[in-house]
This record gives C-alpha cells, structure tokens and sequence, in this order.
C-alpha cells in the first residue's frame, strides 16, 4: 500500500491575521464563586456593574454573563448555606499579573476579591464568605 503524502496548504497571511485578532477580541475570563453564609435561606444577585480590575491600571473587564445567580433587580433565593455561580468577563489586558473582582453597587454588601493572580487559563475559582 502506497503511502500518500498530505497536502500542503497554503494559508494567506490576512486570513492568519485576522484569526489572530478575532481571538484576541473573544478572549474571555471566566471566574467560579463559591459563597458561603451562616444564614439557612437568603437571597442574592449580581449587578451589571461588576468588573475585573487590573491592579496595573488599565480598563476594567465588564461582566458578560451569569449563570445560576440573576441580574439586578431580581433575586435568588438560596436555600442552605452555600451557593456556586459563575460570572464571565471580557479579556483582561495581556499585560495584567494581579486583578480585583469589584461588584460597584450604590449600597452595602457588594461582592469583592481582591488579589487573584492571573494564570495562562483565565478560569478562576473564588470563595467569598458572608
């Protein structure tokens, strides 16, 4: 049996280029909360004013998404004494080491981090205690 030889394929440059730069632009940072309370029923949610912040400087990274904790207004009522939900940012800048996770709210008990180290994955997990 005759061995065949794959073919060579030649890419132009633009289109590397542009894959290049549509990745950077869906580049995504993806943090795991685990939070914790005292209390056996109590509520929570998350305001779209919730930024990773760089410690460096620069552009906070807005958050894009939530999953199993709702948006301001609305609540969710937890039952027990730990929940887990997941928050989904932009792309920190490429230069950020050290970032802070900042729930800005006009009132008392927004959901803050501070320090997490950057890693090559950009999946996070966190522990926040009430």
């Amino acid at each position: 049996m005759e061995k065949v030889a794959p073919p060579k394929i030649d890419l132009e440059k633009k289109l590397i280029t542009d894959a290049q730069a549509q990745s950077k632009v869906e580049r995504q940072v993806i943090v795991h909360v685990s939070i914790s309370t005292g209390h056996s029923w109590w509520q929570i949610r998350i305001w779209p004013s919730t930024f990773l912040i760089p410690r460096e400087g620069g552009e906070k990274s807005k958050l894009l998404n939530a999953d199993k904790i709702p948006f301001f207004p609305q609540w969710l009522h937890v039952f027990g004494p730990k929940h887990h939900f997941t928050l989904i940012f932009e792309g920190l800048p490429k230069d950020c080491e050290e970032f802070d996770l900042v729930e800005e709210i006009p009132q008392e008990g927004g959901f803050e981090v501070l320090g997490i180290c950057r890693n090559q994955t950009d999946v996070y997990h966190v522990e926040i205690f009430d």
